[in-house]
This record gives C-alpha cells, structure tokens and sequence, in this order.
C-alpha cells in the first residue's frame, strides 16, 4: 500500500494514457473490422493459419470492444463507476481477447515453422477442420485461465476502484493468478516464436542455392520476425515494468510508488496496441488482405482502385478486379 499523503494520481499522465487508448481503440478497430470483412467476404482458399487468423481478428475485435470502458476510467481519473460485477467482467474480457491474442500468433508462427523446417511432418497435413478444433480448445483453455478473475473475492459496493486496471493490489489469490497467468502468457509464447524465427533464418541460410523455394522461406522468415518484434514491442515493456513493481511495491518512497504506477499504467496500454500492429501480420499472410487495405484507404482518399495483388504463393488465391468490386478468380503461379 501507499504511504499516508502519497497521490499516485496524475492527470497529465491519466489524459496522455486515455489519448492513446483512443487512437489505439480507433486504428483497431477500423484494420481489424476491414480484415474480418476481408475473411467473410473475399478469402477463398482456407488453411489451418488462416483459421488462426480469423481467431486473432475476433479476439482483437472483442479487445477493442473493451477499451472504451477503460478510455473511460482514465478520463475520470482512475474512477470506476459502473459497479464492481461490471469491473470483473470487463478485467475476464481483457484478459480473456490479450490471451486468446497472443496464443492465435504463437499459433500462426508455429505454422509457419512446421511447413518450412519440418515439411514432412504429418501435422503439417492437418485439415482446416482440424484447426478449428484446435481453436476451440485454445478459446477454452484460455477461459480456463481467465476465470478466476469472475469468482475473485468481491468488491466493496461504494468502492470507485477497478483493481486490475491499477498495479497495487493486495496479494490475493485472484490478483496473484492473474499476474503469474500474465508472465505465462508472455514467456512461453515470446520463447516460442522466437525459437521458430531462430530456425527459419537457419534454414533458410541452408537453402541459399535453391532460388525456387527462397520467396516462400522469406516470407515465412519475414512473418515470424514480424511477430517476434511486434512482441517485444508491445509485451516486454509491461512484463519488466511488472518485475520492477513487484520489487519495489513495498517501498516507503512515495516518488518510486508514483514511478512505478504510472509506468505501468502506460506499458499496459502498450500491450493493447498488438491489437492495432496485427493487420501487418495479415497482410504478409496473403496479397488479398494488403490489397483490402489499400482499396479502403484509396476510398478514403478519394483515388481510384488500385490493381490486382500477385499471387504469392502456389496454394494462394489470386484476385481480379472489375468495376463492381472483387471478382475472385483461382488460378497457380
């Protein structure tokens, strides 16, 4: 707890993490949106990583579905008004999108792995019905580990707190769950990911004399990279910022207690901006998605339509474009 007399309230800080949380809610909201849209729509040609990406973009959506509440409580300066059932469930619901997110990447970058180191591993013949199945247990297993926060002890009806959107907390049962399930959910997908970029680089430098197979290995490579630095970016941050309150929790300096909350309240929101950084995921996925963005953006901006994208890869779809919008066409490079 705080020291007597010790504010770790500052409104500057408070309305510099509210701005942000709205341009994060914004810019999510609108990539994530225009990839579902692009799923339901225009993607024809379905494999296992698709069906995690379609899983990544629900969970992000559910992500930005959340964050006005917290742009909220930090407009009012870290005042919670809607009442403590209101306050658990939207900590599960955070918990629950930023988990199921990071589990669909590693998931995404373990796929790409399998098909390049090891492709003649039987996994890598898993149907897209397989990786549905996988998906369901991935969502279930996650709301395993987000649950406890709904059964934590309740609390006091006149409070105006929301206690995991603020680093001091007593050591419950609930809050101490909540942060082991928050390092789990960094270390072991960051390790992850980053042995699966280690051992594509590898092979890759393996295959320097295969040009037929360098532009697969190279997107490959480039898409796992990309996970890895989006991350680090956005989840390293909090989890070090976390190690450091832990330590210093305890301290009797009121100045080390407003340091350390306000970092991190400010790496927190740093891991919301995954939400925002993954449509880059998509769109080194498959042509069709970078083409999506473009077709809005262009709209927004007043020009005409760009042209078709390139097929990428020999089980990608290819796409033509006709006045009327998108006129999919199959063909193989």
């Amino acid at each position: 707890m705080a020291p007597i007399n010790c504010s770790l309230q500052d409104s500057l800080v408070e309305i510099s993490i509210a701005s942000l949380l709205i341009l994060e809610f914004a810019l999510g909201l609108m990539g994530n949106a225009i990839a579902l849209w692009t799923f339901i729509s225009h993607l024809k040609v379905w494999k296992p990583y698709a069906v995690y990406l379609l899983n990544l973009v629900i969970a992000d959506l559910l992500l930005s579905v959340c964050l006005p509440f917290q742009i909220s409580f930090y407009l009012m300066h870290k005042k919670w008004e809607l009442g403590p059932a209101a306050c658990r469930i939207l900590i599960f619901l955070v918990s629950l999108s930023r988990t199921s997110g990071i589990a669909f990447l590693t998931a995404v970058a373990m796929d790409r792995y399998l098909r390049v180191v090891h492709p003649r591993f039987k996994i890598n013949s898993f149907s897209t019905q397989a990786a549905k199945i996988i998906s369901v247990f991935v969502w279930l297993l996650v709301v395993g580990l987000a649950h406890p926060v709904l059964v934590a002890p309740k609390i006091e009806k006149n409070t105006t707190e929301c206690p995991s959107f603020s680093p001091m907390e007593d050591l419950t049962f609930s809050n101490t769950w909540q942060e082991a399930v928050i390092c789990f959910q960094f270390l072991l997908p960051f390790s992850l990911i980053l042995f699966c970029n280690i051992r594509i680089i590898k092979r890759l430098q393996q295959r320097l004399l295969d040009q037929d197979k360098q532009p697969k290995l190279q997107r490959s490579m480039a898409l796992v990279t990309i996970v890895v630095v989006f991350f680090g970016i956005c989840f390293l941050p909090s989890f070090l910022a976390r190690i450091l309150m832990a330590i210093f929790q305890r301290s009797e300096s009121c100045w080390i207690l407003q340091v350390m909350v306000h970092t991190c309240d400010i790496t927190n929101c740093f891991t919301y901006l995954n939400s925002v950084l993954n449509p880059i995921v998509y769109c080194f996925s498959n042509p069709v998605f970078r083409y999506s963005y473009r077709k809005v953006f262009s709209t927004l901006r007043g020009r005409q339509k760009e042209s078709q994208p390139q097929c990428s890869d020999r089980k990608d779809s290819c796409y033509t474009v006709e006045s009327n919008g998108f006129h999919v066409k199959r063909t193989w490079v």
